[in-house]
């Protein structure tokens, strides 16, 4: 599952062995050092040298081994993270909601908590307040600060080229701003921003239903549409880092108007903004994040009416999700992906996903068809925590050197 990560930086052979042992051992829980030296292509004694210093880290444990039980006279030993060996924090900042998640370096949930920002257009005041949940997080489950690797933050947004700075954040109403530079200064931590449609893309296909697949194309149907690209297990960004912005493709030629500020863009016609407008519940796009709020809550409504039968609210999905199927078509066609999924509030529901799926399969579409509405697709706050497992910690981005060479006194169970 970790074997398309993207490495940002290489530190010495060191640091990408230690990286992919422990990956290996992530992924094959149980394997033993011979398997580990052969997968890898190196000797046995640099393996040793390794996993023991992993092991005095207590970021490996040995365990049963999952392969052969006796190899040359000897039971073979098996490894595995330690549960309690590392923690990361994953946060998600969305129009919608706000969310902070510790994990293991297992990847398995130990807290969340949800924020209700007061002020979630103001990032400043925003930023403290997700500040002081996590603060409470850590606390209240003792997490020593040596083994707290990162954090992985998520946004309804893009970076510019750097990587660093917000470029626009629309439905936020964030300014630009170098928003990894204010979250490490606040946090005092290294911290991984990615929009929130690549951070689920990725995580899907490292851990998610699709981490047989090197090439995806992911859809986040909500009041807007996101999308995210992947193409041999990297995220396709775009010369402006813009690259999957979806939801502002040009669909109908002096279209109604977006709130991005153009005509005719596709969320006017295939996201929750086209159903809600097309019944009547809204005549302009939002151009606020209160009026993305309220126009949400509009679309929540008509959406629970789907479940209940309303006809109308069913023609009107059914309506979008095939819209939205007819202008990505071409898109999957030039691509070729191994399969496109599609995922979010609108996504998720049965009216909407069957008419995008029934549209592709009308052209003969070879490639898979993954639908929220009926496979558990990962969740924007869990995407955060995989992000940072998969940037700062089964990485040579890893940190090796903060953890303090001493048994741990207060674990998390």
């Amino acid at each position: 599952m970790f074997e398309y990560f993207e490495i940002a930086r290489t530190d010495g052979v060191r640091q990408v062995n230690r990286a992919r042992v422990m990956r290996l051992i992530q992924d094959k829980s149980g394997i033993d050092r011979t398997e580990l030296a052969s997968l890898i292509g190196v000797s046995n004694a640099a393996i040793t040298n390794i996993v023991n210093e992993l092991i005095v880290a207590d970021i490996v444990q040995e365990t049963i081994s999952s392969g052969d039980s006796v190899a040359r006279g000897r039971k073979r030993v098996g490894l595995q993270i330690d549960r309690s060996g590392g923690f990361v924090l994953g946060i998600t900042a969305i129009a919608t909601s706000v969310s902070i998640v510790l994990a293991n370096i297992r990847g398995e949930v130990i807290d969340e908590i949800d924020v209700d920002p007061t002020q979630i257009e103001n990032p400043e005041h925003t930023l403290k307040q997700i500040h002081k949940k996590a603060s409470i997080v850590l606390q209240r489950n003792a997490v020593p600060m040596d083994r707290l690797f990162g954090i992985g933050f998520s946004v309804a947004g893009y970076l510019a080229s750097d990587e660093q700075s917000l470029e626009f954040a629309s439905y936020l109403g964030w300014p630009n701003f170098n928003l990894k530079a204010k979250l490490q200064s606040m946090f005092g931590q290294n911290v991984t921003v990615e929009n929130v449609n690549r951070c689920i893309a990725l995580a899907e296909i490292r851990f998610g239903t699709l981490a047989d697949a090197k090439d995806m194309i992911l859809i986040r149907s909500a009041l807007g549409l996101g999308g995210a690209v992947v193409s041999e297990g990297r995220v396709l960004r775009g010369s402006h880092n813009l690259g999957g912005n979806l939801g502002h493709v040009l669909a109908v030629v002096d279209g109604e108007l977006c709130s991005c500020g153009k005509r005719g863009c596709l969320n006017t016609v295939a996201a929750g903004w086209a159903v809600i407008h097309k019944l009547g519940a809204a005549r302009s796009s939002y151009d606020t994040i209160n009026k993305y709020r309220t126009q949400n809550e509009q679309l929540r409504e008509l959406l629970g009416s789907e479940k209940m039968g309303d006809k109308k609210v069913i023609s009107a999905l059914t309506e979008a999700g095939a819209t939205l199927a007819k202008h990505v078509l071409p898109t999957i066609q030039i691509m070729n992906p191994e399969a496109i999924c599609l995922t979010g509030p609108v996504g998720r529901h049965s009216a909407y996903a069957g008419a995008f799926r029934d549209t592709l399969l009308h052209f003969d579409l070879n490639c898979r068809v993954v639908l929220g509405s009926e496979t558990n697709i990962i969740t924007p706050s869990m995407a955060s925590v995989y992000l940072a497992l998969s940037d700062m910690v089964y990485s040579p981005n890893f940190n090796f050197n903060q953890i303090v060479q001493a048994p741990i006194e207060a674990r998390v169970s």
